[in-house]
């Protein structure tokens, strides 16, 4: 199987795009990390048309996409959609943890409310992997690609995509992640 883990950082902060979370068409891909099981080998994707085509051919290539608000965030930002609008030809193949989380809370995983917190991928790497967590904050990435601190931005987002990877397969071998002291179950893919 063909399975990928994608993150991606954006060159544009949330306060500075009018529209903000839901402007993602706005946002701008700074970079994107795919992490290939197959080869287990990272390749990294830059902020250019060109690249931003491969880097779709290859998410449509795959057989199954993991990853961490995938499909609220970074598919819409990847493909340059507007209002978080969704890629419905990977629906089948995405493993969005965050998604997967909030359903089995019985959330609406396409509205978000104050009920949908406490769940970001550094709570839940934490808690589920006893790993250090996240580098840095990924409000920081818009900010070292506008400042043009390439080493830092591409480090933060394949540290991002280790961490989702190394989620993506605790829970496919054990069925569920950890936040503080509460374990949720999560439904398989």
């Amino acid at each position: 199987m063909d399975h990928v883990v994608v993150d991606v950082e954006i060159q544009k902060t949330i306060e500075e795009t009018p529209g903000g979370w839901d402007a993602t068409d706005k946002l701008g891909v700074a970079v994107a990390v795919v992490y290939e099981h197959k080869t287990d080998r990272f390749r990294i994707y830059g902020h250019t048309n060109e690249e931003l085509l491969e880097l779709r051919a290859r998410l449509r290539k795959a057989d199954r996409i993991s990853g961490f608000n995938i499909w609220k965030f970074d598919f819409p930002v990847i493909f340059g959609l507007s209002g978080r609008a969704r890629v419905e030809e990977l629906r089948d193949k995405t493993n969005d943890i965050l998604r997967r989380i909030w359903i089995a809370q019985k959330l609406n995983p396409d509205t978000f409310s104050r009920a949908h917190g406490g769940w970001g991928l550094d709570v839940v790497a934490r808690g589920t992997l006893k790993a250090p967590g996240k580098i840095a904050n990924g409000a920081m990435a818009p900010k070292w690609f506008q400042s043009g601190e390439w080493g830092k931005l591409v480090n933060y987002c394949v540290d991002d995509v280790t961490l989702e990877r190394d989620l993506a397969e605790f829970v496919d071998t054990y069925g569920y992640v950890v936040n503080g002291n509460t374990a949720q179950v999560l439904r398989g893919l």
